[in-house]
C-alpha cells in the first residue's frame, strides 16, 4: 500500500486570524482539503490519513463529512505533541486500519503545501524501489549565510552544496517505528521533520527534485501567491 499522511496541526500563529492557516479558503475550499486531493486525484496512493491539532478536530472531521463523505480511504486523527508526533500517531492509525509490512510506503506531507504535483508524488513512491528514505529537495539560489548571534555572519557555505528542503517526505512503513523509539525526546525535540531522525540513526536520506511551485504556506504574503497559483492551474503543473 502507498498511504498519504497529511500534517495539518499548525495553530498557524505566523498567519495571524483567527482560522489556523490549513482552514484558510483556497480556490474555494479549505487548504488541507486542496491539499489532500492533490494526493487523491492522482491515482498513485490507496488512502490518506490527516492527523489534526485536538483544539480542531471536531473543525476538520466536518470538513472531512463535506468533502470526503463516503470515502473509506481517507481519516482524520489526532495530531500529537509536535510534527514527528503527529506522524507517529498517523503511523498508528494505518496500522490498525490497514496493517502496515516491509512492503508498504507512507508519504508525508504538509497540508500547506497544496501544490504538490503528480510527478513529485510519482517519484517519491519510486525511490523506495532502492531507499529508505527521500524528500523532495530544490537547490538554494540566495547566498546563505551562517549568523553565532544572529546580528553578524560567521560563514558562508557554498550554496551549490545547499539544497531546501520541502516534502513529501517518504519513508518505508517498518522503519519509522524503530527510528522514532530510538531516537531520546530530547533529540526528538530538536528535529524539524523525519528526515532529521533516520539521518540521526545512519540512513542514508535521498533527494528528489522538488519543484519552485511547491510552495508552503506560512504567511500572508505566501497565501497571496497561493492564490495566484490557484487561479494558473493547470499552468502551474505543466509539467504534468
Amino acid at each position: 500500500m502507498v498511504i498519504v499522511g497529511i500534517v495539518a496541526g499548525g495553530k498557524g500563529e505566523r498567519m495571524g486570524g483567527e482560522l489556523p492557516k490549513q482552514f484558510l479558503e483556497l480556490d474555494g475550499k479549505p487548504i488541507a482539503v486542496y491539499t489532500a486531493e492533490r494526493f487523491l486525484s492522482s491515482g498513485l496512493t490507496d488512502a490518506l490519513i490527516i492527523g489534526v491539532n485536538p483544539l480542531w478536530r471536531d473543525y476538520m472531521d466536518g470538513l472531512a463529512e463535506k468533502y470526503f463523505k463516503g470515502m473509506d480511504n481517507v481519516t482524520v486523527v489526532n495530531g500529537g505533541a509536535d510534527r514527528n508526533g503527529t506522524i507517529m500517531n498517523i503511523i498508528a492509525e494505518a496500522e490498525k486500519k490497514f496493517g502496515l509490512s516491509e512492503r508498504d510506503t507512507v508519504i508525508t506531507h504538509d497540508a500547506v503545501r497544496p501544490f504538490v504535483s503528480e510527478r513529485i508524488i510519482s517519484d517519491s513512491i519510486k525511490a523506495m524501489e532502492f531507499c529508505d528514505i527521500c524528500t523532495a529537495a530544490v537547490p538554494v539560489t540566495d547566498t546563505v549565510v551562517v549568523s553565532e548571534n544572529g546580528a553578524c555572519a560567521d560563514a558562508f557555505p557554498d550554496r551549490s552544496k545547499l539544497r531546501l528542503v520541502q516534502t513529501p517526505q517518504t519513508f518505508k512503513a517498518d522503519t519509522f517505528k524503530s527510528v522514532y523509539n530510538s531516537v531520546c525526546e530530547e533529540e526528538r525535540s530538536m528535529m524539524t521533520d523525519v528526515c532529521g531522525m533516520y539521518r540521526l540513526c545512519g540512513y542514508d536520506v535521498r533527494l528528489i527534485n522538488g519543484d519552485v511551485s511547491n510552495i508552503k504556506i506560512t504567511y500572508p504574503e505566501d497565501y497571496e501567491r497561493a492564490k495566484l497559483y490557484a487561479e494558473k492551474i493547470p499552468d502551474c503543473f505543466s509539467e504534468q
